[in-house]
């Protein structure tokens, strides 16, 4: 065991400590805020889009994983709804993989509205999603 004025072994190596609860260990960890999972939200459709992949099932799971946050948030349907879309067996006909496209497309600008109003506690959460 290192003495308490022995430099941190990770951080001799240049790598930065692990966070608590990394890689299932216990730890005291903070849910994101509510800005945090809008944005992280937003870089995974984006990213999602850019790559055209939603048609591949592990791509639209991983969505499901950032969206379902989102649902609890004064948001509306629409987090609820693309969910379910999210979680339709492969192979997704066109129109359904064409209206979750452009409802992913919708809910961007509402989730970068909705991050800063989060970011502004004083400012009221935004109105919910049709």
């Amino acid at each position: 065991m290192p003495s308490p004025g022995s430099p941190d072994p990770a951080a001799a190596r240049g790598a930065p400590p692990m966070p608590p609860g990394a890689f299932g260990q216990p730890g005291a960890t903070a849910p994101p805020p509510d800005a945090v999972l809008c944005e992280h939200a937003i870089e995974t459709i984006w990213r999602c889009l850019d790559a055209h992949d939603l048609v591949d099932e592990h791509v639209r799971a991983e969505l499901v994983t950032v969206l379902e946050p989102l649902a609890a948030l004064p948001l509306g349907p629409l987090p609820q709804r693309l969910i379910d879309a999210l979680k339709l067996p492969n192979p997704v006909d066109a129109s359904r993989l064409y209206w979750l496209t452009r409802r992913l497309l919708t809910v961007v600008p509402v989730l970068q509205e909705a991050e800063t109003a989060f970011e502004r506690p004083a400012k009221r959460p935004p109105a919910p999603l049709a």
